[in-house]
């Protein structure tokens, strides 16, 4: 497997990581007897997000990366759809078609 390819997964991976933490911050919002519980998940998966970036830095370039990150949107829009029953519009399906192409666009190096 390729550094960058592993770079690229190491983005994914994070991506996944940063939209569980937001869903997490989220949910302590909604259950307020247990909002340090939450919380804390949520702040945990951030570092553990950050300590994935950095891995994927080490392999790719900082704009591609970054770029990338953007499937963070997708990540949290389907798993606030998914987890905590948030409407997805047309607009937003839309959006997140667009995300992802320009994202695949990316990563095989268009």
């Amino acid at each position: 497997m390729s550094v960058t390819l592993i770079g690229i997964l190491l983005v994914l991976v994070c991506t996944g990581v940063e939209g569980l933490a937001q869903i997490c911050l989220k949910q302590s919002t909604r259950e307020p007897a247990r909002r340090t519980r939450w919380v804390g998940v949520g702040i945990t998966l951030f570092a553990i997000e950050a300590l994935l970036y950095t891995a994927a830095l080490q392999r790719l370039e900082v704009s591609v990366a970054y770029t990338l990150g953007a499937m963070s949107f997708v990540v949290v829009a389907l798993g606030a759809a998914c987890l905590l029953g948030e409407t997805l519009p047309i607009a937003r399906q839309f959006g997140i078609v667009c995300i992802v192409a320009g994202c695949a666009v990316l990563a095989t190096g268009g």
